[in-house]
């Protein structure tokens, strides 16, 4: 129930929440309860917290509320806090966002939304679909990961205008729309709680966003939402937004050859610096004593048998020939028989579906601060500039299995703001220190993890699973990226050839360089006929002297002049499909400069 009406929601939107406790409505009694309000003002706009108290149990419900000086958004987040000395009743269907918005019975109304990532070829798709009553969509994401085939970025359309929702949650959430004759029920949150809060307990809920816009094309709407996250989400360092970079990774190789170490990482560093790469990466094949990089995930030790000096030279390398360095983690997921499972089982989440992976528990404040300080230990030991967090397993029937029937939510809502915990603390640790979201690509993209991190890698589908596509990856890349720049505008992304329809294909993300590989030899009508490991052992490294070192010198520097654009309006100048049929046009455009790119 909405608990502030708005004169005009469309136009002015207000929080509006709801949630059950001791089975009823939180529109029947919060009203009742004594209230207090603060504010705060801030340089981009204002804080308003409003805290309702139960004085029968001690609950007490806060609404934390973000307004901005150059945008009609409104952010906010719900806390609930037991202030009592016993157990609250249950607190259940807790929704942040529960508002409905009028419109008339014949009016149209269209949400576009988007594919989430599910390493194909149509992630980040763009979707229409008409809400007509006796029909309500609902939206939630597979597995507990946030944008585990649907991103969590909506546009409701009604004529003359429309209204964004995005909503920041690193698990199972969930939207619902539902038209009526009253109009349209707009209710997001987590996907289920029914739980009781013990003495001293504080939870939150996921944070939502509303954005209206004005106008005819909805990718005015679009490009709100764009400008917005630049101005006041996406991630800063000594002030300046982190930019997607230029980088290489010899994870291929790994892949291609089983081969990793000190000596093919020193071979490849002279060769990135004389083609202007800007990031040096070391992905998945650093740490542990087992040859499968999977296999290792739990034991955060640099491999001395791969990298006997540690790996500082590497680093120390990198930053003499201009370079920083970023080195990848899987901290959240353990693998049995590793450096967590042995010694702390009892951080581990563990589940009978899954037996071959255990999740790190980071709702437990003693697990947390060991692998804070472990990975910590690691950055400065190692020199490292830019954390990366991969996360290749669903954490959903973990966190499930954890609960009781009296806390369903519970181990989830630890765990995602452990996650945000155990970032910020990182960050605070190391200043200038960026962090990569990664999760099998791109399945954790949502407003908290933007606000801390850049998506380096959005989908696994241009990796090597893509390449026995052939053009098809091309084709692959073409919708992933311009799909995703509707709604979020900085990321990265992977290159395996320089031709110019190959770069270009990739031009709006970022530029990893794996290795080259002449893609037209393989068919995109039957990838499954040809494996990754063949496709990778027709390609040529940073080291060979048949890589294309001028051409991709020329790709870069390309690449590097369109980058200032990645902060401007975005434009799909047809519809964007997958089809190799179709072309794919997009336009960038820098009002600020008068100039753009097509």
């Amino acid at each position: 129930m909405n608990h502030e009406t708005p004169l005009n929601p469309w136009q002015a939107p207000r929080p509006a929440f709801s949630f059950r406790y001791g089975d009823t409505p939180s529109a029947e009694f919060l009203g009742d309860w004594p209230s207090t309000q603060a504010q705060e003002t801030r340089p981009d706009g204002s804080l308003e917290h409003t805290t309702w108290a139960d004085p029968a149990t001690g609950l007490q419900v806060t609404l934390h509320v973000r307004r901005f000086d150059d945008f009609p958004a409104v952010d906010w987040v719900l806390e609930f806090a037991n202030t009592g000395p016993a157990d609250t009743p249950i607190l259940e269907e807790i929704l942040p966002l529960d508002m409905t918005l009028p419109a008339a019975a014949k009016e149209r109304l269209r949400l576009h939304h988007a594919n989430g990532s599910l390493c194909r070829a149509d992630d980040f798709l763009p979707l229409t679909t008409d809400l007509r009553a006796g029909q309500p969509l609902t939206l939630a994401p597979q597995g507990g990961r946030s944008s585990n085939g649907v991103l969590p970025f909506m546009n409701l359309q009604h004529a003359g205008g429309g209204l964004i929702l995005a909503v920041g949650w690193s698990g199972q959430w969930a939207a619902r729309f539902e038209r009526s004759e009253a109009g349209v029920r707009l209710a997001a949150g987590m996907e289920r709680t029914h739980l009781r809060l013990r003495p001293g307990e504080t939870i939150r809920t996921p944070r939502i966003l509303l954005l209206p816009w004005a106008g005819d094309d909805v990718e005015v709407g679009q490009n709100r939402l764009r400008q917005l996250l630049l101005a006041h989400y996406l991630p800063r360092v000594d002030g300046k937004l982190v930019m997607p970079p230029v980088a290489q990774c010899l994870q291929a190789y790994y892949y291609s050859t089983g081969e990793a170490g000190e000596q093919y990482e020193f071979k490849a560093l002279p060769r990135c610096a004389a083609l202007g790469v800007e990031v040096y990466w070391i992905d998945a094949l650093w740490y542990g004593d087992r040859q499968e990089w999977w296999e290792a995930v739990g034991t955060w030790q640099v491999n001395r048998q791969r990298f006997p000096n540690g790996l500082k030279p590497i680093s120390d390398a990198a930053h003499a020939a201009g370079m920083q360095f970023i080195l990848w983690f899987e901290p959240e997921r353990v693998r049995p028989d590793t450096e967590l499972d042995r010694e702390h089982p009892d951080f581990l989440l563990r589940s009978d579906h899954n037996l071959s992976n255990h999740l790190l528990d980071l709702g437990n404040p003693t697990a947390r601060r060991w692998i804070t300080d472990r990975v910590s230990h690691i950055l400065t030991e190692n020199g490292v500039d830019l954390y990366r967090q991969d996360f290749n397993f669903d954490p959903l029937r973990y966190w499930q299995a954890a609960d009781t029937p009296d806390r369903v939510g519970m181990t989830e809502i630890k765990h995602v703001t452990g996650l945000y915990a155990f970032w910020d603390e990182l960050r605070a640790r190391h200043p200038g220190l960026w962090i990569d979201v990664c999760a099998s690509g791109g399945r954790r993209i949502d407003l908290e993890t933007i606000s801390r991190a850049l998506p380096l890698w959005p989908s696994d589908f241009p990796d090597i699973i893509g390449l026995p596509y052939g053009l098809g990856l091309h084709v692959g890349d073409q919708c992933i990226n311009a799909g995703l720049a509707r709604w979020v505008p900085l990321f990265g992304g992977g290159v395996w050839n320089f031709a110019p329809y190959a770069v270009r294909s990739q031009m709006i993300g970022g530029f990893n360089i794996g290795c080259e590989i002449d893609l037209a030899r393989f068919s995109m009508d039957s990838p499954q006929e040809v494996a990754p490991k063949e496709v990778l052992a027709h390609g040529h490294f940073i080291w060979d002297e048949a890589f294309s070192h001028e051409l991709a010198r020329q790709a870069i520097a390309e690449w590097c002049s369109i980058r200032p654009f990645f902060t401007g309006d975005f434009h799909l100048l047809v519809p964007l499909t997958v089809s190799e049929h179709d072309w794919c046009a997009w336009q960038l455009h820098r009002g600020d400069l008068g100039a753009g790119v097509a």
